[in-house]
């Protein structure tokens, strides 16, 4: 009976500590306050893990009168030490307005974890090599934790092959901010990109399949998503499932709102979905 108990007890600890070192997910947290240094209202990061360690993403910076800036990020996780480096490596959009100029930086920090909260705590340092750069800053991050289910015995074959290719690398191409008058029956057209080449693909809204095992061609494949409160940020992912004659997978997407309408250019690759993110605005 000691030994069963002795037992149970080692499984339940694995298993919180192999939840609690998954950092994949959206983190909310923001910068140390600074005089004469504009802080924005939040920060909010995307984590995505790949082989255990790589880690890609972005980072949203919100400050007030709809300005901010959005950037891809590139990283790698040590679970061994708990330690968390990415760098800002490129720029996905930014509206700072007049006189502003933006920075991309590195953030090294530690992950901290509770019964109830994922943390990370560190600095963010300007990774520019001028002069004249942005300071230095304290960040943090939080993440919630789910409850911790029990394991469930593996079914044979229990995700099906369009789920395991969301695994693929996350590659946010466009980043476009919805408000709240237009949120709902957004549509989305996509067309081949160029000469019509056989491109194939699966398109998903997070994921919740939308399309599956379509070609694209001249004649648009049609669909419609909302938005709600509850996942302010979301997805259009492109997943290929074959690149035609011309590789790679590329599409051109036409989204409308009630207000506006927007040209976008997608790519996709057999280890890479290209994705639009969509940000509702509060």
């Amino acid at each position: 009976m000691f030994l069963r108990v002795v037992l149970l007890t080692v499984c339940s600890f694995l298993i919180t500590v192999s939840f609690a070192q998954d950092i994949t997910g959206t983190w909310s947290g923001n910068y140390e306050k600074k005089f004469l240094t504009p802080t924005p209202q939040k920060l909010i990061v995307e984590i995505f893990i790949q082989n255990d360690s790589i880690i890609t993403g972005a980072t949203h910076l919100y400050y007030k009168n709809s300005k901010y800036e959005h950037y891809k990020i590139n990283g790698i996780f040590r679970s061994k030490d708990s330690t968390v480096f990415f760098s800002e490596d490129s720029t996905i959009s930014v509206r700072l307005g007049f006189m502003a100029s933006n920075c991309l930086g590195n953030y090294t920090m530690k992950l901290l974890v509770t019964d109830t909260l994922m943390r990370l705590t560190g600095r963010w340092k300007d990774n520019s090599r001028a002069f004249l750069h942005c300071p230095s800053s304290g960040v943090w991050l939080e993440k919630k934790l789910d409850k911790i289910n029990p394991p469930q015995p593996e079914k044979k074959d229990a995700l099906p092959i369009e789920d395991n290719r969301l695994k693929r690398n996350v590659d946010i191409q466009s980043l476009i901010e919805i408000n709240e008058s237009e949120k709902d029956s957004i549509k989305v057209e996509i067309y081949d990109n160029g000469v019509i080449d056989n491109d194939s693909v699966s398109v998903y809204h997070d994921n919740t399949l939308l399309v599956h095992k379509q070609m694209i061609s001249l004649k648009p494949i049609t669909f419609y998503i909302s938005l709600n409160k509850e996942n302010p940020l979301s997805k259009i992912k492109m997943v290929a499932e074959s690149m035609g004659t011309i590789p790679p997978c590329t599409a051109f997407m036409i989204i409308t709102t009630r207000k506006k309408k927007y040209e976008v250019n997608l790519s996709s690759n057999f280890t890479s979905n290209g994705s639009i993110e969509f940000f509702l605005k509060e």
